[in-house]
C-alpha cells in the first residue's frame, strides 16, 4: 500500500464522517478522535490499524533512504 493510498483512505473516512481527528503531514500522523461504530467495528479497526502500522514502516524507510541521499549530496 503506497502512503497516497493510506492518505487517501483516512482523508475519505474523515470526509463521510465516518472517524474525526486530525492529520499531521509534517509527523506523518493521524490522531482519530472519534469513529461512527456502525461503520467501523472491530475488524475494520484492526486492517486500518494494519495498514497504518504499513504505511508507517514504509515511511520510516523512504525517511532513511532520503536522510542517506541528502548526506551523499552534501559531500
Amino acid at each position: 500500500m503506497e502512503t497516497g493510498d493510506v492518505e487517501f483512505l483516512v482523508m475519505k473516512a474523515m470526509s463521510l464522517e465516518l472517524v474525526k481527528g486530525t492529520i499531521d503531514e509534517v509527523d506523518q500522523t493521524v490522531q482519530v478522535d472519534w469513529i461512527m461504530p456502525r461503520y467501523l467495528n472491530k475488524d475494520h479497526l484492526n486492517v486500518l490499524a494494519l495498514r497504518m502500522k504499513e504505511w508507517e514502516s514504509k515511511m520510516e524507510g523512504v525517511i532513511k533512504m532520503l536522510e542517506t541521499k541528502a548526506d551523499e549530496l552534501m559531500h
